[in-house]
This record gives structure tokens, sequence and C-alpha cells, in this order.
């Protein structure tokens, strides 16, 4: 689309040669996408920097700018790949999106040296609006296709965590829920069968009930690792309050604010520093863990710090079994479904923090 763009450019303005720069946004760099031949292999292989040539300039300013002589422009920057000798005059055009944003350049070039004028200034803003929206557009949809991409790694992901919760529920029913019912059994069959010998019941039946109890544990454990029936009686402080107490090992400082979420938003606030909390206890070797809750201009934070060993947010943790472990990588598709940001801070020897920013209007109770 930007070769195309160059071209009719060039013709409409007859001019020699036409360049298209696109800001990369992550980068804050301009990239040439697209160009009149001989150039348009060149497409991806230069750049500049915000500010630097005149391209650059009108980047950074948001301006256009006539260039009838460039070798007196002090902007003008040589590109050895770009045959700037063979050029003497140019106009340059920002490519402006909505709000005013640059979303890259139009450079048109003359061999010969020519004041571009006012009418040339008006059709290139005019192609170069029409030409950020396409950009902003594309963009628009690859981060879409992005999102879904997300989503459907994290409800694969899902769909594995609660194939292994299952496993791991039913191996806990069975192996002790199932086992001490069973027990249970025995030893009302031995109540029963020596019913003439009160000392026998007695005994029998003491040792029931205590199985009775034990079962019950097990029973409202399994529950409570499904979802934590706190979040739906007194919400999420009350819920990470509870959480901190289970930590075995560092000592947990709690500052939390009280507030209310949906219900699902509570559940990812939740999970993440569950996890965030597992992490301490399984990886940080830290002595002292703080979590925090509070609201501030309407954004929801909450922060799990701990002075532990720390790591490379960047190496991907490995299980025991060399299957990828998918632990930060949760943490970050539950924020992202909830519209949250999620950072965690951290490096050998240094502790780790991981935070959560839900902004305002996503935090509503309906």
């Amino acid at each position: 689309m930007a070769e195309q763009v160059a071209v009719v450019v060039t013709e409409s303005t007859a001019s020699d040669v036409c360049f298209v720069h696109v800001l990369d946004e992550t980068r804050q760099r301009l990239v040439l996408m697209g160009a009149t031949p001989p150039f348009t292999s060149l497409s991806g292989t230069v750049e500049l920097e915000l500010g630097e040539g005149v391209a650059g300039w009108v980047a950074l300013n948001a301006e256009p700018a006539i260039v009838p002589d460039k070798w007196k422009d002090d902007r003008y920057v040589y590109i050895p790949a770009l045959r700037g000798e063979d050029y003497e005059s140019l106009i340059s055009v920002p490519l402006l999106g909505r709000g005013q944003r640059v979303v890259g350049v139009i450079n048109v070039h003359s061999q010969k040296p020519r004041r571009y004028g006012e009418h040339d200034v008006v059709l290139l803003t005019q192609v170069g609006n029409l030409m950020a929206r396409t950009v902003e557009n594309a963009r628009l949809y690859e981060r879409l296709a992005e999102r879904e991409q997300t989503l459907e790694q994290f409800a694969a992901r899902t769909v594995d965590a609660q194939e292994m919760e299952r496993r791991h529920l039913a191996g806990e029913i069975h192996d002790g829920i199932s086992q001490r019912l069973i027990s249970l059994w025995y030893h009302l069959q031995a109540a029963e069968a020596f019913a003439v010998d009160p000392v026998v019941v007695t005994h029998e039946l003491g040792a029931a009930k205590d199985l009775t109890s034990a079962a019950l544990d097990e029973a409202r454990r399994a529950i409570a690792g499904l979802r934590p029936s706190v979040l739906d009686d007194l919400g999420l402080g009350p819920s990470l309050e509870s959480l901190a107490h289970t930590v075995a090992g560092p000592e947990v400082e709690v500052e939390i604010a009280p507030c209310r979420l949906p219900p699902h938003v509570e559940v990812a606030l939740y999970r993440i520093a569950q996890e965030a909390l597992q992490n301490v206890m399984k990886h940080a070797e830290a002595e002292r863990v703080t979590m925090r809750l509070w609201t501030l201009n309407g954004t929801v934070h909450l922060v799990v710090e701990d002075d532990g060993r720390g790591f490379r947010p960047t190496e991907v943790r490995r299980n025991r079994n060399g299957s990828p472990s998918y632990g930060l990588v949760g943490m970050r598709e539950r924020a992202e479904l909830v519209g949250a940001r999620l950072q965690i801070t951290s490096k050998p020897g240094t502790g780790t923090r991981v935070q959560v920013e839900l902004p305002a209007g996503l935090n509503q109770i309906d």
C-alpha cells in the first residue's frame, strides 16, 4: 500500500521520487515502508530516529516542511542508500491519524531545484491523512488478531488447567475423602457387629466421628480450591488477607483498602495474587513479603513484593518435566482478559515486584 501511495503522490505532484516512512511506535523510529523505483527494494531497511533528518523533524513536530535546497538545510541528513545527491528539493508532510497523532511521514523529492507550494502541502496532507487512517486500522486489526490469539492460548491453557485440577481433585477425593469414608464404613460395621459390647461400640463410634470430621475438612479444602467462598461472602480484600495467612516461611505484611469489584475481576486479581505468593514460597527464598491493595484516582492497584533472590523475567521457567511453566504467562493473560496492566519487576538478588493496575471504568460493578 505504501508503494502504491508513493507512485500516486509522485505522479500527482510531478515529482521524481517519493518515500513513505511509517512510525514504529514501540521503538519510536521512522521506518521506510514504501518508495517509488528504483528504491522499492529498500522497504524496511532504512530507519530514522525521531528528530533525525527532515522526515524526523516533521514527525517530531507534526508540521510539514518545504525544503527548496536540502544542502542548505541543517535538518537534512544524507543517507547513501537513498542517493540524495541526485535530488535537490523536497517536501515532507506528516501522516496524521486520530487526535492529530503522527503515524508516519511522506517525503517527495525533485531532481531539479523547485519550491513546492501550498497546494502541494494540501494535496499531500489529504493523501497522508487517508493513509494514516489506513495504517491505524491495520494496527488495530493486528492488535485484535493478537488479542484473539492470546484468548485462544488462554482458553487452551484454561482447559488444560481444568483437566489438571479435575485430576488433582479426583486424586484428593480418591486418596483422601474416599479412603476416610471407607474406613468410616468399616468402623460402623464393627460397631454394629459388637453391639453387645459398649466399650467396643464407643471406641468404633469415636473413630467414625473423627473420620467424618476429617472427611468434611478435606471436602471443604477441595471446594475452597475451586473457588474461595470468601470472595462471594466478603469480597476481594478479606480474601487476600486470608490468602496471606496461608503463606509458610516468610513474614507477610498486608495493607488492604476496602473495595468491591465485579466478580470476574475479583477472581482474576485473587488468582494473580495467589500465583505470586506461590512463586514466593516455591522459588524466592524470601524473608519478607508485602501485599497491598488500594485505589487511587479510580485505578485499582495490587502489589505483591518480596525481598527474595529474584530472577530474570525474560527467562521462561520450566517444570521438572521440562515443559514450560505457565505461572507468569497465566498471570499476564488473566490481567489482559480483565483489561488490567501487569508489570513484573525483578532481577537476580533484588527480589520481585508484581504489580497490577486496573484502570478506572473497568472496575465498576454493574
